[in-house]
Parts: C-alpha cells; structure tokens; sequence
C-alpha cells in the first residue's frame, strides 16, 4: 500500500512526536504542484521491488537489534503491495491498496486524522509525491517518483519509541494493461472512483399488474446540486422541460394502455447535459414459462389417442423458438411456427397441442419450450390423469417469502402445502416452493460513509467484507452504495465477489448524511432485476442532507416491499470526538434521532427486514460482535428465504393481489414479496 496499515485500537501520538515528524520532513507545507502521472492503477513488478520482510530482517541484523514488531509492519507492505491506486476525488488524494483499504488526505499538505488513533499528510511537487502517516508509535514516509514509465516507491519506517529502529525498501510498479477480462479488480471501464448517478426516476405508483394510462404523476430522485432543470420525453416526442425544485411532474399517457419508453434528462444552470435515465412502461415481463393445460381424449376409428395441449409463456427477453412434445423420452412432435403470437408485444400466451398415440398406463406426456437464447423451460403429466379442463390463459406468479417460527427465527423444510393462496374469493393451489439454493439472489449493501461513522470503520469493513463472501452463492450478485452527503452506485450488481471487496475499500467516511436519498437510490437498482432480492443499510440513522422528502424513500419501499435490514450505529451516549456531526446530548439532537429509528423501524417491519440497534458505548456486550450478530442474523434470513410459485388466470391489467397465508401452526408470514422474474 502507498500508506503505513491503520491499526484502529492504537493509541494517538503524543505531542512530543508531532514536534519529531515535522523535523524529519524538509518538504513544503502546501502542495505547489502535483505530479499527475502518478494517478491511476499500478501493479507491483515482483522483480525490480524488494521484499519488505526480508528487508527488515536484514536492518536488525546490521543493527544489532531485534524486533519482532518492525517485521509484522513490514509485512504489512507486503501483504498489501500487489497493487496500488492513486486517485483524486474533490479535495482529497485517495490511495487504494490491492486489498480494498483506502486513505484520504486532504491536498492543501495540512495533518489529516485517519481515524481517532492514527494521523498522515501528504506533499507533492513537479515529479514527486510524498506520503506521512503515523501510527502504534511508528512514522512512515513514501516517496513516489515516475521512472520512464514506472512508478518507483520508497518507504522509510521509523520507530518513534525507539532509538534507530529503522527500515527502507524500494518497490517498482508497472501500469496494467487495460483489458476488460482481467482480473485486477482496479482494471474498470468505468473509472477509478465511481460518481454519483445524476438523476434516477422513480416508477410511478400502481396496484399489482395495473396497467398505466391517462394522467400519471412521476417524480426523480436528484443527487447532484448541480442539476437545474429537468426535460422529460415519452415516445421520442418533442421534449418538456420543468424547473421545480423536486422535478415532479404529470405526463399524459396513451389509453388504452400500452408499452411506452419514458426518458429524463438533467441539465446544470448553463444547460450542459448532466446525465439521464430511462424507464419502460406497462411492461408485463414475467419468466419463461410452459404448462400443461389440457389432455382430451381423442375419439376416432384407428388406436387410442389423446390430444395434449400446453400454454408458453415467452419473456420480453427472449423469442420462442421452438415448442417440443414427447411422450416419455420420445419426441412426438415438433413445432416452431406460432405466427404474429411470437412476435407481439406485450407477448401473448401461445397455446399448443399435440395427438399422442396409442398412450400406455403409466406414459406421460413431457413438453419443452426452446428459446432464441438458449434456456429451456418445460413441464410433464402423467397420461392416466387426463380429462384436464379446457385451455385457459395462465401466467405464472412468483412471490418471494420468508416464514419465521414462534421465537422469530426463520424456518425451512417447507412445502407447497404449508401456504395458502387466493386472489379474491378463488383458491389457487400453489404449484412449486424454491429454496434459496433454486433461485439466484440480488443483495444490496447500501453504506453511511459520514464523517460520524468514522469510530467503527475499520471494523464494520472487514464485517461487511466477510458478509458479503458468506452470503453469496456463486449465482448470487450484490452491488454496493455509498452515501454521505451525496449518492454513489460504488459497484453495480456484480457476481465478482473479488470486484465487490475491491470496492467496498473505496469508502472513505466523510461529509453529512442522505440517508433517505441514499436508501431511494439503493432501491431503484432493483427494478430491472430478476430473482430473489434484499437490501441491507447500515447508518447512524440521522439524516440532515438529503435531497428528497423524507416521505419518498418509506413510501417507495413499503411499496416495494422488498425486505430492508438496518444496521444503526448509535453513539448518543457521549458527544461525538473528532468533528462529528450532531450526534450528541442536547434535546433536539435526542429527538431527531428518536424520530429516525422509528422511521427505520417501521420500513423494517412493513418490508419484513429487520432493525438492529447497536449502542456504540454500551458495556455489556461488545459493540463489535454485535456488529457481527447483526450480519449473521441477515445471512441467515437469506439462506431461509423461499420463492413460491403458482398460475393465475388473471390477465396483465388487472389488480387481482395475492393473498399468501402460512398454513401451519406457530408459524408466521414475515413478509411475502411478487417478483419479476425467476429465469
């Protein structure tokens, strides 16, 4: 790493030290220049670099002295050396080493707090940059200078405790090359450090499979100050431009309802494009899907026969290609034209059938449905339970839902029969229950960066690292958001778990808190997403900075009713050390933060997520491995997360809500979620 390691149980230095760090420096107090070379991805070159480990060994050898503690800071560098990031974002240099940790220093060269124990400053000139921390009684400078086209690091370890204790070494990096298979998680298209996202829309409100038509009012969630005017186009037609502060909006749409392509554009003051977004309406997509729906017998002269027929549900993602019936292993029939019905939009059901011959006790009939895409879906029944009632359009329904027993703790060995459905006063047997295992998981992580979060980071990182490495399964994907006084997407849902750790190290605590922004942000990402879906938010709970009533994200979300879990960290017993926000004892901050747990309690409970308290000053249980129980509760709601599946008649439109009971005794429905698709 271009930094000594912050160790973030360490005492603080004394003043005696500081006085000891500035003669050891001869460099400017402020940076004149900046060597802008430096900045971007490198990878250590093994061999032109020295080992640290060995080069310590080698000191206390020549000085007669042994240290155990100058070898683990040592090989600290070590651990950390495979690759380095340097970076500018606002008024800070940031460097990220290959394990996912970053530090930021202020630019103007002044002493910067790490955390509550461990302090650095940074120099730069023409062609050098210069690095100081201070740490556990240790000083470290790195001095980078561009070689041709390498970066050259040397590092000098000082004990400040102990008289001539030192170290030096030298490390040699090479840019990586730019390729998008690679797996250097700092290899990315996007750039070095992730900006905000301009301006997200929020889908307008509507009941289950309601279709939009008529006036509709729609609103934007709005992360960048900068943004002054907001211009909407709905089909390509010619634009509307609104200057309210919230950009909310009506916009007529077509009746009868039918697909239509919504886009928002946002400007700044000097109408230069700050960024869009864009959102299909009246898209009834759901996932492939085949049933059986009918098996007649067919009357005639020759040998017995039954006539078989299937309803295909194709996704707006892919086209029917081809239909197949067997009767046991043994293709029957072959179809692949289904006329205008494939190619429509919305896609209709397509209804198929096929004569069987001669059916046998114990035969069945199996049918398959082939996508241009690949996938195949397919369902089977038994011969000798025919006379199936006529054909009828069916569409499949997925409903996510977590079960909890008496004490709370969720439950799993559940089968179809355990539920109830109905959609009016008609009973509907449920067709199939997934297990968490059966269907892939989309995982949000949304992260309080605010400067008040500062006391716990080092910790809560590594917790959420692990978190993330447990609850993923290798289908599984997650993307993360950082928020402080403003909105970042830091990681886009992503499989690459090593991508997710790399990123989650660019957090850097800072600035005010957006937590309703942030929590609305977060909740956007999920709307073009199949599967099974959570959100986890971990926060102070006190927000000051956001941009959007504080009514939309709640309302937004027990809309959505994806499960939320909050972690809040809670530091009211003392006031906040080290320039906090306002976290403190006085009335109005008590009740400001009384008012926000409440608020975080209710979008858990209404969403069927949890809420965990955790007292950062509390004596009785370590607030680290609360920290810890917390996530573990988390992960395991996920792995007892199941997907309930069954066929509704009811057409695209209509507002026909499930209602899902839990059958057995004791046993509690804690939150039952429709989904978009299961593919």
């Amino acid at each position: 790493m271009a930094v000594l390691l912050v160790a973030p149980q360490l005492p603080s230095p004394e003043p005696t030290h500081s006085q000891e760090i500035a003669a050891t420096s001869d460099l400017p107090t402020e940076i004149a220049a900046f060597p802008s070379g430096v900045l971007g991805p490198w990878i250590l070159n093994p061999e032109l670099s020295e080992d640290p480990v060995l080069r310590a060994q080698q000191a206390a050898r020549a000085g007669q002295w042994i240290s155990p503690t100058i070898q683990a800071e040592a090989k600290g560098y070590a651990d950390r050396r495979a690759s380095i990031l340097v970076g500018i974002e606002d008024d800070s240099l940031l460097i990220l080493d290959g394990q996912g940790e970053t530090l930021a220093f202020p630019l103007d060269g002044t002493w910067h707090s790490l955390d509550n124990q461990n302090r650095g400053r940074a120099h730069g000139s023409v062609d050098t940059l210069s690095i100081e921390t201070v740490a556990n009684e240790w000083l470290a400078v790195d001095t980078f200078v561009l070689e041709q086209d390498r970066l050259v690091r040397s590092t000098h370890l000082r004990s400040l405790g102990l008289a001539n204790v030192r170290v030096r070494f030298r490390m040699v990096y090479d840019r990586p090359a730019v390729d998008s298979t690679s797996e250097h998680p700092f290899v990315d298209t996007v750039g070095y450090f992730a900006r905000p996202a301009t301006i997200l829309i929020v889908p307008p409100e509507r009941g289950y499979r309601e279709l939009l038509s008529g006036r509709v009012g729609f609103q934007t969630l709005v992360v960048d100050p900068a943004v002054a005017t907001v211009e909407y186009r709905l089909d390509g037609r010619p634009p509307k431009r609104i200057r309210q502060p919230r950009h909310r909006t009506h916009i007529e749409l077509d009746d009868p309802p039918r697909e239509q392509a919504l886009e928002f554009l946002a400007y700044d003051a000097d109408g230069d494009l700050l960024g869009t977004d864009s959102l299909i309406l009246n898209r009834i997509d759901g996932p492939a899907a085949i049933r059986i729906s009918s098996i007649r017998s067919e009357p005639g002269d020759g040998a017995p026969a039954v006539l078989a027929g299937a309803t295909v549900s194709p996704p707006w993602s892919a086209h029917l290609e081809r239909v197949e019936f067997y009767r046991n292993e043994s293709l029957v029939a072959t179809l692949e034209d289904f006329g205008e019905a494939r190619r429509a939009r919305p896609p209709q059901t397509i209804r198929v059938e096929a004569l069987i011959e001669d059916p046998q006790p114990n035969d069945f009939v199996r049918v398959k449905a082939k996508l241009a895409d690949g996938r195949e879906v397919e369902d089977a029944e038994f011969l000798q339970e025919g006379d199936f009632q006529a054909d009828i359009d069916v569409h499949l329904v997925q409903i996510q839902v977590l079960v909890t027993d008496r004490e709370g703790e969720p439950v799993s060995a559940l089968t179809p029969e355990d539920f109830e459905i109905r959609e009016g006063t008609r009973r509907i047997k449920p067709e199939r229950l997934h297990t968490a295992h059966d269907v892939r998981l989309l995982l949000g992580l949304a992260i309080d960066s605010s400067e008040s979060m500062r006391p716990a980071w080092v910790h809560l990182r590594h917790v959420a690292r692990s978190f993330l490495t447990a609850s993923l399964a290798p289908d599984d994907s997650a993307f993360l958001v950082d928020f402080d006084d403003t909105v970042r997407l830091l990681q886009a849902p992503t499989a690459d778990k090593r991508r997710l750790r790399a990123h989650l190290g660019q957090l850097v605590p800072g600035g005010g808190t957006a937590l309703h922004d942030g929590l609305l942000f977060s909740l956007l990402q999920f709307r073009r997403e199949p599967g099974r879906r959570a959100l986890v938010v971990v926060t102070d709970g006190v927000d000051l900075d956001s941009r959007s009533r504080w009514q939309q994200a709640p309302d937004f979300a027990e809309r959505l009713r994806i499960p939320i879990y909050f972690i809040e960290l809670d530091r009211s017993a003392r006031p906040v050390i080290g320039g906090g926000s306002l976290v403190d004892r006085t009335p109005g901050a008590t009740l400001l933060r009384e008012q926000a747990r409440k608020r975080l309690r209710r979008i858990s409970r209404h969403t069927g997520g949890r809420h965990f308290h955790i007292d950062l000053v509390a004596h009785d249980v370590s607030w680290t491995a609360r920290i810890e129980q917390a996530f573990d509760r988390i992960e395991e709601d996920l792995r007892h997360q199941h997907v309930l599946t069954y066929y509704t008649d009811q057409p695209p439109g209509s507002d026909a809500r499930p209602d899902i009971r839990v059958t057995g005794r004791g046993l509690t429905l804690r939150s039952a979620v429709p989904l978009r698709a299961i593919e």
